[in-house]
């Protein structure tokens, strides 16, 4: 898909709006006379000056004005939030490869069959489930029939499998079959069997729609899906419906969409809205009762009926569809005997769209991804356009190593773009003499800059370090040498030289809705783009390549830095490790991960054994934020762990 960028110069305009949220005055007020024959203060004279966004933007640096329009389109309603395989990534893509082209950076993806090279390696992302046909529908006793309307009424679920089913309709309270107290939604003898069950989401709630037994934080491990829809599948009903219970105070129950595509049981399995739930009671519910009557007795206790007045007919089928990712990818080439070896210089494009994983606030809202990583995408397109710009006013006979331009998809959901980039690499591995990734690099705190891995090759730092001090940021250097979070630990996985660029202190805006660029420090940030690009131009003339440095990784006996507060075992399934115990107050459980959680995710890297972690925690340094995400009850969540030692 392709689109004109023209529009989006409108996005500008809300560039700056905090540049000009100060108001100047003229001089001071000047003394007149007063009607009584004293004197008064001339307010006149406090006529507040406002600037004009046009004439603040303009009176910023040229680079500053550049990494502004970049953060502002990327992090746009219009991009979508930049998730992969949705419009929004698509136009960010596009973007990217028109400033890439504009710079006169070639595209760096030679083809196969001898057609032009292009920006884009592609990859199958994965496979995914999608309905392909699905319907509900519900024929009251001695009356006409009517189908429920998808995606606004009822939506197939990944939870279930294909099939058709017919039969009555019960109804299951919230489908638990033993909670605190003796509580049970089963009903002493209530056959299921051959009926669509109709079931609640989540757990008993109080008048404010929270939980009851989980102390007022959350839900506890009842309210999964596992749980619930296997009680209900070994009573064996013909399909499952699961409805968003009125009044909970969760935002997931207006949605009909599960974060969980894993299939649970071996039968249908629908969500449903409340309000198509209330027509479903007016027709077989010989009682009436509306939808909230229902949900106050299953809150209350969880005896389970038949709705004797309609029956229900359902049919499901799916298909799988491939997602596809691309990595944009430009190379500015190089000049006489250096030519053949390459820099990279990268950050990755993608984001969280409507946060339906990965975010700290939960689904539903737009997750801008302004500091992260708009605002590392910005980084990248100036250094590119700035040493294209050396490169072409450099001698004839210059040595200059080339440079790859590098926006990174998929890194979210677990550096997929630059792990497939390491496996198909372009160029080859052995002649990548270094990998500089930007993330987040919007929001610095007094222009501290943490860099990670200039100790991963051997006299690197020692290179580095006057480039640093001139610099104008302040240089952290984190000695924590596994990479981890972010695209680079990709190429120090296979011995490439790293160097890694992020604010030093995190805000708690990252990876919610909150990221936005009204709130990126534009001077700040591009300070860490001038950096980058010393950087990059001292080590595109370096006679000399660094030794990649293979002490400096997470070696076997490296000691753990970090704990969380955490005990684990590996799972007897194969999901992940099992969270045998939680440390009461320490990090693990600020973080809300409970004893029987997987983890199946750390640091945005696969955990499928206890090795693994412990892999993962020799990386880490006691301090900053660390992502994990973890499986309860047939439902994956994200955690973080603020890290310290405990």
């Amino acid at each position: 898909m392709k689109t004109s960028f023209a529009v989006a110069s409108s996005f500008i305009l809300a560039a700056s709006a905090s540049f000009a949220q100060t108001a100047l005055f003229s001089d001071a007020p000047a003394a007149v006379p007063a009607q009584d024959g004293g004197t008064a203060t001339d307010n006149s004279a406090l006529t507040p000056i406002t600037p004009k966004l046009h004439e603040v933007i303009l009176g910023l640096p040229i680079d500053t004005q550049r990494f502004n329009e970049h953060v502002i389109v990327l992090s746009s309603p219009w991009m979508g939030g930049r998730l992969p395989g949705t419009p929004g990534m698509e136009f960010a893509m596009d973007y990217m490869e028109y400033w890439l082209k504009r710079a006169n950076i070639e595209p760096g993806v030679p083809s196969s069959d001898g057609s032009p090279a292009t920006y884009r390696q592609a990859f199958d992302l994965g496979g995914r489930r999608v309905a392909k046909d699905q319907s509900v529908s519900i024929t009251p006793t001695g009356g006409a029939a009517f189908s429920l309307v998808t995606n606004q009424d009822v939506q197939l679920s990944g939870l279930g499998s294909e099939g058709n089913a017919e039969g009555g309709i019960a109804f299951v309270g919230y489908g638990i079959e033993q909670g605190p107290e003796g509580y049970t939604s089963f009903t002493a003898d209530h056959s299921l069997e051959g009926k669509v069950a109709l079931c609640f989401r989540f757990e008993p709630m109080d008048e404010a729609g929270k939980s009851k037994w989980s102390g007022g934080d959350g839900w506890s491990a009842q309210a999964g899906f596992q749980g619930k829809l296997a009680a209900i599948a070994k009573r064996k009903p013909s399909a499952i419906i699961v409805i968003n219970p009125p009044g909970a105070d969760d935002p997931r129950a207006t949605s009909l969409t599960t974060s969980g595509g894993r299939s649970l049981v071996q039968m249908p399995v629908f969500m449903m809205s409340a309000d198509a739930a209330d027509r479903v009671l007016q027709a077989a519910d010989p009682k009436s009762r509306s939808i909230m009557a229902l949900r106050t007795e299953a809150d209350n206790a969880g005896a389970s009926f038949d709705l004797t007045g309609a029956t229900a007919a359902v049919s499901a089928t799916y298909e799988e569809k491939k997602t596809k990712a691309e990595n944009i990818i430009g190379i500015l080439k190089g000049k006489g005997t250096l030519a053949s070896e390459y820099i990279i210089v990268g950050g990755h494009l993608d984001h969280l769209g409507n946060g339906d994983f990965g975010s700290r606030e939960g689904p539903g809202k737009l997750h801008p991804g302004a500091d992260d990583n708009a605002s590392g995408v910005a980084g990248v397109m100036i250094i590119a356009e700035d040493l294209s710009a050396k490169y072409a006013a450099a001698p004839a006979d210059a040595n200059l190593r080339s440079v790859l331009f590098m926006g990174f998809t998929a890194e979210e959901s677990g550096l997929n773009g630059s792990r497939h980039y390491v496996e198909h690499p372009l160029y080859p591995l052995k002649d990548t003499v270094l990998m500089m990734n930007f993330d987040m690099i919007g929001r610095m705190t007094k222009d501290r800059l943490s860099v990670t891995g200039a100790n991963s090759a051997k006299g690197m730092l020692e290179w580095a370090k006057p480039i640093f001090d001139r610099g104008g940021c302040t240089v952290v250097i984190n000695e924590a040498m596994g990479g981890g979070g972010s695209d680079h630990a990709s190429f120090r996985a296979v011995n490439v030289p790293f160097l890694f660029g992020i604010i030093a202190d995190f805000h708690e805006d990252y990876h919610t809705s909150r990221d936005v660029s009204e709130l990126i420090d534009r001077e700040s940030g591009i300070k860490a783009v001038r950096l980058w690009e010393d950087l990059a131009w001292e080590m595109a003339q370096r006679a000399e390549r660094f030794e990649f440095d293979d002490q400096s990784g997470p070696m076997r006996g490296t000691t753990i830095r970090v704990r969380i507060g955490m005990r684990t075992k590996d799972a007897e399934d194969g999901s992940g490790i099992e969270v045998s115990d939680v440390t009461k107050d320490g990090i693990s459980d600020k973080a809300g991960v409970l004893k029987g959680d997987h983890v199946v995710k750390f640091n945005k890297e696969a955990i499928k054994t206890r090795e693994d972690l412990v892999r993962e925690l020799r990386k880490l340094e006691p301090s900053g934020e660390v992502q994990i995400v973890i499986t309860r009850a047939g439902e994956e969540k994200t955690l973080f762990l603020k890290l310290g030692s405990e």
